[in-house]
């Protein structure tokens, strides 16, 4: 009966270093690919120019604007893992092609606070704060 007692209590002291060793929680030993937010915010941003590259070449306005709407989440998700100039302006710039002239206004806003001087920066905001040649506002591409 003893040797079982002193079997359970050092299982029981092992037990947790078993489990710092396999468990789910990264730890050093993992770290090859665990991504920085630098990283993150650059694979969605190469995600996002290619989307918008794309829908720039269609000719369907609903895939070109479907390309675009995930141009606009991937820009969103690249700012949102680290602000950068080129996220901001690129995202301000596909709010643009969608019509989405306050969060373009945002976005760019956002761009020339991080590069003053930039003049794609200062065009863009120009461009959020046009008004609407007609009436009826419609998306860069619409019919």
């Amino acid at each position: 009966m003893k040797k079982l007692a002193v079997f359970v209590l050092a299982s029981l002291m092992t037990t947790p270093t078993l489990f710092a060793q396999f468990s789910g929680v990264p730890n050093e030993s993992m770290g090859s690919h665990l991504k920085t937010p630098e990283e993150k915010a650059l694979n969605e941003y190469a995600r996002g120019v290619k989307d918008r590259q794309r829908g720039d070449e269609e000719q369907s306005h609903d895939k070109k604007m479907k390309l675009y709407t995930r141009a606009k989440d991937e820009f969103s998700k690249s700012v949102g893992y680290y602000p950068h100039f080129d996220g901001y302006l690129a995202l301000g710039q596909v709010y643009l092609l969608l019509g989405l002239k306050e969060s373009a206004l945002d976005a760019c806003s956002h761009a020339v606070g991080m590069k003053p001087n930039s003049e794609p920066a200062q065009q863009c905001v120009q461009d959020a704060q046009k008004k609407p040649e007609t009436s009826e506002a419609k998306p860069a591409g619409g019919q």
